[in-house]
């Protein structure tokens, strides 16, 4: 990953979809559960709670929150 310039903004990853690609894709290239919240944080505001159940549901761990897809 790259890291961001000296003085930009970051953004926020708060989208349940958006993290779900985001923890995949570090998944996907070997980085372990435990890593994965530490470097999305590296370059992005994260909402860390929903990302340790999108993390937890992606591993395969139960009693991970549901969110309901009520709008």
């Amino acid at each position: 990953m790259l890291l961001p310039m000296d003085g930009a903004p970051k953004r926020r990853l708060t989208e349940r979809e958006e993290l779900v690609v985001a923890a995949e894709f570090l998944m996907a290239r070997g980085f372990a559960e435990d890593e994965i919240a530490v470097q999305l944080s590296r370059f992005y505001y994260v909402d860390i709670d929903a990302l340790n159940d999108v993390v937890a549901m992606l591993a395969g761990h139960h009693g991970y929150r549901q969110h309901s897809q009520a709008h």
